[in-house]
């Protein structure tokens, strides 16, 4: 009978077994019980194309189609042109002779092998070669089709050129190569098209300096499109949104709040925020991750995430990381009473990536850092116009911002109307601005009056000082010029010296080193010092090239800055 039970029991288990090895998970595309559809393609439109020609495909499946794919390189599908037996694609540029491949939305491949797809390139020409090279900074090339040049040859030092953004300009890094300042350069270019004039000899190679002209910033989150995107919002706290806390506003209509009342403990991650975009930094000089912040007089911490190859790391807000001359103080926690600029160079946070190179994401993590790392203490941060820079924005000497009182008035022609937020526009930064208005413009070159600012500014800490401020003429037309007094001389200068007047449909930054824009306009110095004080600083509203019509401009957050300010 014992022996009979464990004869019993033997079989048992052994069916057991049989069960449950038939149920063990499978991976995705092993041999399911539903049979997952495949792409299949029976014949193309066309096998001999130029780049940007679009292609017809035809066979089964295809509404399924979720990539195509030319060479191993994909196309763009063409949006609403697929259905079960059709779709089209365009020649991507940089796609080169070979087969076509599909994948679908189950994972299943197909390749159509029955006819090799030749592309063909239109010429390149080369419009602008550089007429000088940075040892170390990058560098462009201009013309018709450069986006098809594959490398450049720098004294025989190749720099492989990858999926260029515009088809009229290439950005070539310097960063690495060897290149001594005061020999020259040859340049040799090769690419998919044909290229008549692929080379340049004589380039001078220069030294870099402290003062450079910086690339536009990338504008990462200003908050004014809505909520940024979250991530892992599982210790969320308890308030996070837009314009939390009954703040003035630092630049538009909105900025990020981030507050949890008493319930702080230390190295606690509330969420991340994430671009969700790759950034190319190869025009860039000195790259920083630049913002605005206010913690309302309490304490709050936000630190930058990056993404490189594939590679993430972060790094923290601390003195040790800051550009030199500007330790804010900060020690894995922020405290400002009021809203602050800060900047943190990229090649201090990310020792391991390269600083001028593409990124393949940006996120910023809210986490408790040193707020209350021991005690409770209420956690409290709101930031705006988080973006990356070309060095750092660094507002040394406030002209005006308009927020206490409004300046004088000193009129020259009558007939313009102006004051503080009297212009049917939204604030520009905090609670007021200033504007200048002529509903009906006399004619060109009327100096209508100025506002001044007479304390003496000390420009000798400076590396390259600025005049700062953001305007908006509200889809007019106006025009500034700045004068100021220094060495016995007066010196002023044009805000535009192309159009000699500007006109914005919003709030847009104007950022202009004084020493390229100030002129002798009375004395005896033969050109203007930007190491020593200025005695003051006008702004003279004339009508410049507005010869007709409305003239109106607002200003506000003018600042003297060492570099452009954003």
């Amino acid at each position: 009978m014992k022996k009979m039970n464990q004869v019993i029991y033997l079989l048992v288990f052994a069916a057991m077994m049989v069960f449950i090895s038939g149920c063990e998970d499978k991976q995705w595309g092993e041999d399911f019980d539903i049979e997952w559809p495949v792409s299949t393609i029976n014949s193309i439109s066309a096998d001999d194309v130029m780049i940007d020609d679009v292609v017809t495909v035809s066979g089964s499946n295809l509404d399924k189609v979720h990539k195509v794919y030319l060479s191993g390189r994909e196309c763009v599908v063409v949006e609403g042109s697929a259905t079960e037996s059709q779709i089209q694609f365009v020649v991507g540029r940089r796609a080169t002779t070979g087969f076509l491949s599909l994948t679908n939305l189950y994972d299943r491949e197909y390749s159509y092998e029955d006819a090799t797809i030749k592309v063909s390139y239109p010429d390149v020409v080369v419009t602008g070669w550089p007429n000088k090279i940075v040892s170390g900074e990058a560098f462009t090339i201009e013309g018709d089709n450069v986006d098809l040049i594959t490398s450049v040859s720098i004294n025989e030092q190749v720099v492989s050129i990858s999926n260029p953004s515009e088809t009229g300009k290439i950005t070539v890094p310097t960063a690495g190569l060897v290149l001594v300042p005061g020999e020259t350069a040859t340049i040799v270019i090769e690419g998919l098209g044909e290229i008549a004039d692929n080379q340049r000899s004589g380039i001078p190679i220069e030294e870099p300096t402290d003062v450079f002209e910086p690339a536009a910033p990338i504008i990462l989150w200003d908050f004014e499109s809505g909520e940024p995107v979250m991530q892992d919002v599982e210790n969320a706290p308890q308030q996070a949104g837009l314009n939390l806390g009954g703040l003035t506003k630092a630049r538009g209509n909105h900025y990020y709040s981030v507050i949890n009342n008493g319930e702080t403990s230390g190295w606690k991650t509330y969420f991340y925020i994430r671009y969700g975009q790759s950034v190319d930094l190869s025009e860039f000089h000195e790259p920083n991750i630049t913002f605005l912040v206010n913690t309302n007089g309490k304490r709050g911490y936000i630190n930058p995430f990056m993404t490189q190859g594939g590679s993430e790391k972060d790094n923290h807000l601390t003195n040790a990381n800051a550009n030199e001359g500007l330790k804010y103080g900060d020690d894995y926690a922020v405290q400002t009473d009021g809203w602050e600029w800060r900047s943190y160079p990229i090649e201090k946070l990310f020792v391991d990536f390269n600083a001028t190179g593409v990124f393949d994401d940006v996120a910023m993590r809210f986490i408790t850092g040193n707020v209350a790392n021991g005690d409770p203490e209420d956690f409290e941060i709101h930031v705006d116009q988080i973006m990356i820079t070309d060095g750092p924005v660094n507002p040394v000497a406030k002209v005006f911002d308009f927020e206490d009182a409004e300046p004088t008035w000193e009129e020259n022609v009558a007939g313009a109307s102006y004051g503080l937020n009297v212009a049917d526009i939204d604030l520009g930064a905090g609670e007021g601005y200033y504007t200048v208005k002529v509903d009906n413009v006399p004619g060109s070159w009327n100096w209508m009056g100025a506002i001044g600012n007479y304390n003496s500014i000390d420009l000798s800490s400076m590396s390259d000082p600025h005049i700062s401020f953001i305007a908006n003429t509200n889809g007019n037309k106006g025009m500034i010029q700045v004068e100021t007094y220094q060495n016995d001389t007066k010196w002023g200068g044009s805000i535009d010296n192309v159009n000699y007047y500007i006109e914005t449909s919003g709030w847009e930054p104007v950022s202009l080193r004084l020493s390229d824009i100030l002129g002798n306009w009375g004395g005896d110095a033969s050109e203007f010092d930007p190491s020593v004080a200025i005695d003051y600083v006008k702004f003279g509203f004339t009508t410049g090239n507005v010869e007709s019509g409305t003239y109106e401009i607002s200003i506000d957050d003018v600042y003297i800055t060492d570099g452009p300010m954003w």
